[in-house]
């Protein structure tokens, strides 16, 4: 079973590579955007030189060519219980999905990034933010352009999040004007009333609510406004902790308070 899922995997992702420096040399200009997808590219090829190092050595090990090492062991195991190999993990980023949904979610990733250089000058007209390995980096690059914009310290800038009436990427008519509309959030502990435009009590047994399309863009901080709106955290994972990512504003009619004791938060990969 294991060497089954080795050669799939092998099959499936040794080619994919990307050539950074072909795509930065293409570039008219590299501005903080193009930095990010430049950057999650560069991690993507270690990971792929990563997997395909120690599955290829795996592979001598099945055919007898090489001894069996711990880590060897240790990845076999991995392959036959469908859980994601600690060295691949190490270079990936937070996770608590199975094997198999992990290579999806990679592959979905890798598909964002490859669109991404077939136009690389312009922001896709909204990001799936959660298949980003770093996304504070996107958020922290959508501050540097509506800084560099509007000529403002970047130290005195926050980020305003609008959830827009969209639920799919198609629906989107244009790019935002200010900052990126981004994709890819749940909700735990509460739901997303489009009707209402309002954060409002979890139905029965949903445990978490797909978030519309929203848009992130960089305001002063004397304009930021905490009446009317919950500041919800954003997390990578479900684990939360160590996986925070940036605050959400998100406009509410009860109390903030009452989503702080319910612990409501926006989470971005959710199994």
């Amino acid at each position: 079973l294991a060497e089954g899922v080795a050669l799939d995997i092998l099959e499936r992702f040794a080619e994919k590579k990307f050539d950074v420096e072909e795509v930065q040399r293409g570039l008219e200009d590299q501005g903080p955007y193009q930095n990010v997808f430049l950057q999650e590219m560069a991690v993507m090829n270690v990971l792929v030189i990563e997997i395909v190092r120690s599955l290829k050595e795996l592979q001598l090990g099945f055919k007898g060519e090489l001894t069996m090492s711990d880590s060897m062991e240790a990845l076999m195991t991995s392959l036959y219980m469908d859980t994601v190999p600690g060295t691949w993990a190490k270079r990936a980023w937070p996770t608590k999905r199975s094997l198999t949904a992990w290579l999806a979610n990679w592959t979905l990733r890798l598909i964002q990034l490859e669109d991404w250089t077939g136009n690389p000058m312009s922001l896709p007209k909204v990001t799936w933010v959660s298949g980003f390995v770093n996304p504070q980096a996107f958020l922290t690059a959508i501050l540097q352009v509506t800084a560099k914009k509007n000529k403002w310290e970047l130290d005195k800038l926050a980020t305003m999040t609008d959830v827009l009436k969209f639920n799919t990427v198609e629906e989107v008519p244009a790019a935002a004007k200010d900052g990126a509309s981004v994709i890819g959030l749940f909700m735990e502990g509460a739901r997303w009333d489009d009707a209402n435009v309002t954060v409002d009590k979890a139905r029965p047994k949903e445990m978490f609510v797909k978030m519309p399309v929203m848009t992130v863009r960089g305001i002063t901080l004397d304009k930021v406004e905490s009446r009317g709106y919950y500041k919800a955290p954003c997390y990578m994972t479900q684990m939360r902790g160590p996986t925070y990512v940036f605050q959400a504003t998100l406009k509410t009619k009860s109390p903030a308070a009452r989503w702080v004791l319910a612990g409501v938060a926006l989470i971005m990969d959710v199994v």
